[in-house]
């Protein structure tokens, strides 16, 4: 796997580089994001704790990859500033299991409260529903 840097910027606003790159992957299907990751921290000599693929963009039948990453300062400018989606798609997939993880019977219980007092409220109130007159 290679990886080729096309454009890169910086963007001092938000503190952070951002760098379009083409990854080749001849013999493999497209990579993962913590591979990717990993391989550009070498590259870039960057940590890979600060390196973040936003977009992966694989054509069918191609053996190339286009990424978007950004590479921020530091880790808390990153969670203060991308998506939480995008922070959860780089994290490794134990992590993100533990994080997505549905919740237990305990939890399920306590949200399905609000619910149940918002059908015994709707069920207290009429209906509002007009009635139909006879014309004969």
């Amino acid at each position: 796997m290679k990886a080729k840097v096309l454009h890169e910027s910086r963007n001092p606003l938000f503190k952070r580089k951002e760098i379009l790159v083409e990854i080749e992957h001849d013999d493999t299907g497209t990579p993962d994001r913590i591979s990717v990751r990993k391989l550009l921290a070498s590259q870039l000599e960057e940590k890979p704790e600060k390196i973040y693929v936003v977009k992966m963009e694989g054509k069918t039948g191609m053996s190339h990859s286009l990424c978007h990453v950004q590479v921020y300062e530091t880790k808390e400018l990153a969670s203060q500033t991308l998506p939480e989606h995008i922070l959860t798609r780089n994290l490794p997939p134990e992590e993100r299991e533990a994080k997505t993880a549905k919740p237990t019977g305990d939890q399920k219980a306590e949200a399905v409260k609000p619910v149940e007092a918002r059908k015994e409220k709707a069920a207290g109130k009429p209906s509002g529903q007009k009635t139909q007159q006879n014309n004969e």
